[in-house]
């Protein structure tokens, strides 16, 4: 008799442990489900989901061209900042100016950000021939791993005197104003 009781009696506290446990399970699956449904609800209405993110560094840049007149080779080396962490971004010499992008003259390897947001990119171009021109080209930078995306910084090469060598400073493009709406 008494081992009847010694074993009604774990099974009872064993029963109870599995009741305790399946009750905490509950709780826990309706406070997540609570949490979706008031997320969901906000996100219907309009309501931020979260508080916006803090305020990153505008991307900034440059880029150094140097051109060797013997080997005809054009050296690239871009040093971009303020990028989103390991993020990739396609750059190129176009032909025309910021504000007119032409074609792709010479694509760059990608400049590929590091964990702090800064990239760096050097290519070597063969068989440039006539050097870094006086005006008519930019050196452009994408917000993504193709030409096919827009552009997030550029730069107008400027090199009156023709020289060998020439830093350009690379600035935010800023995104065309939308076309007002139409009733």
């Amino acid at each position: 008799m008494r081992n009847t009781m010694h074993r009604n009696k774990r099974s009872f506290v064993r029963g109870n442990i599995l009741v305790v446990l399946l009750l905490a399970l509950f709780m826990m699956m309706s406070f997540t489900g609570s949490a979706y449904a008031q997320t969901y609800a906000q996100k219907i209405q309009g309501f931020p989901l979260a508080a916006p993110a803090p305020h990153r560094n505008v991307p900034s840049g440059t880029v150094n061209l140097s051109w060797n007149p013997r080997s005809r080779a054009l050296t690239a080396t871009l040093h971009v900042s303020g990028l989103q962490p390991r993020s990739n971004h396609a750059a190129h010499i176009h032909t025309g100016t910021c504000a007119s992008l032409g074609r792709v003259l010479y694509p760059f390897r990608n400049v590929i950000a590091d964990a702090a947001g800064n990239g760096v990119s050097t290519t070597t171009i063969n068989n440039v021939t006539g050097g870094i021109p006086a005006s008519g080209w930019n050196v452009t930078v994408h917000t993504g791993a193709t030409a096919q995306t827009a552009s997030l910084l550029c730069g107008n090469v400027v090199n009156p005197r023709r020289a060998s060598s020439v830093s350009v400073p690379l600035s935010a493009v800023r995104a065309p104003a939308p076309a007002p709406a139409r009733h």
